[in-house]
């Protein structure tokens, strides 16, 4: 498994994202969509698991490989 630092936004209690830097292991390629209102629009992610264990779907321009 190769070691990835990646990005990800979180909210906040207040409501507001805020990015978060986190490292964990790359798992594989993923797909992930966003619906707009022309339609769906699909990009391609990164399937990562975070260093405690939960596994999150990253898109590939927030990853770095570090290995």
């Amino acid at each position: 498994m190769k070691r990835v630092r990646f990005t990800i936004y979180e909210k906040t209690k207040s409501g507001q994202f805020e990015s978060r830097e986190y490292q964990g292991h790359f798992r594989k390629f993923g797909v992930d969509y966003e619906v707009f209102e022309s339609g769906i629009g699909n990009y391609s992610t990164a399937i990562i698991e975070k260093d405690d264990g939960f596994l999150v779907n990253v898109p590939v321009e927030n990853v770095q490989f570090l290995d």
